[in-house]
């Protein structure tokens, strides 16, 4: 048996395994994990979202909201045993916003053991992707992005191969409607990935999705005896609909606090739709001048909950 055909052999053992119960007739489905707690506390429904580093992994045209240098840091305790790292950086400036990002993901250890005699632990999978985009805002009404993507994938510590994405968004924010906007992507555009002859689409996936952030209310005025600032509150929805899956929509909210010994206090609640690995998820998050930290969890009918934490920096 050659390396590649042992690799893939091995792998497919996966295919009753926790980690691989998201994934459909698509490779590399480790892309489509949401990589930043303030989004998946939300249900992932950010593609309209403005203003938030979490939103350039929805929607590449949200770059062009961010007022800040940015750095990112995601950690999250996924599925099965499997771990996700990310790091990424927003650079806004005059001619338009710069963005990088690395992610990476490990399945996890299986046990092998061949016809041949050979036995023995080798990590399932791990994977690679690094992003480089750009956005542009047209005023205050429209923005644009785009972004590429180099993907590297292992399995079973034998057989490996890379490709190359692209994504492309759009963000609408009405000024007739103050606080509302509307996004649309189309991400992990690209040919098949291959390990041998055959090979499988990546993950293509269409998003639509609609925000509203409702004006910041002086607490004061509605109840004085409270010990806060004030308070602000976001609705989110989203229209998913990945390549041969099913559509998946997904409804967000948070609720912001500004109490008088932090910058603001977030508490986030959201639901997935159709996604027999994802349902309820909730969060909150803590920011102080410049710096935040995020937490969210999420629940799973058929599999473990899923905890991840993101650390926010702004320059």
């Amino acid at each position: 048996m050659s390396a590649p055909r042992f690799a893939l052999g091995a792998v497919l053992l996966l295919a009753g395994a926790p980690a691989a119960a998201e994934s459909g007739r698509t490779a590399a489905v480790f892309l489509q994990r949401t990589l930043g707690a303030q989004a998946a506390g939300m249900g992932n429904a950010f593609t309209a979202v403005r203003g938030r580093p979490d939103s350039l992994q929805f929607n590449p045209a949200a770059a062009a909201t961010l007022e800040h240098k940015t750095v990112t840091m995601t950690y999250l305790k996924g599925f099965g045993g499997t771990t996700h790292g990310f790091l990424g950086y927003a650079h806004p400036s005059k001619i338009g916003a710069f963005s990088a990002s690395i992610l990476y993901f490990n399945a996890g250890m299986i046990d092998l053991n061949l016809s041949d005699g050979t036995r023995g632990q080798v990590t399932a999978e791990e994977d690679f992707a690094g992003t480089l985009g750009y956005a542009r805002g047209f005023g205050d009404l429209v923005y644009l992005g785009g972004t590429y993507r180099y993907v590297r994938l292992e399995l079973a510590e034998t057989a490996r191969t890379s490709t190359s994405q692209g994504d492309i968004g759009l963000l609408v924010a009405p000024p007739q409607l103050r606080g509302l906007s509307l996004g649309a992507a189309y991400q992990y555009w690209g040919p098949d990935i291959k390990f041998e002859e055959a090979g499988d689409p990546p993950p293509k996936t269409l998003r639509c999705g609609a925000a509203f952030r409702f004006p910041a209310l002086e607490a004061e005025r509605l109840d004085p005896s409270v010990d806060l600032d004030a308070f602000d509150m976001t609705l989110t929805a989203d229209w998913v609909k990945p390549l041969y899956e099913k559509a998946s929509p997904r409804v967000g909210m948070e609720i912001g606090l500004t109490p008088a010994l932090l910058h603001r206090l977030a508490i986030r609640l959201g639901y997935v739709f159709e996604r027999p690995a994802e349902s309820l998820t909730m969060g909150m998050g803590f920011r102080q001048g410049r710096f935040g930290l995020d937490y969210a969890f999420g629940s799973s009918p058929r599999l473990d909950h899923l905890h991840q934490l993101t650390v926010v920096a702004e320059f």
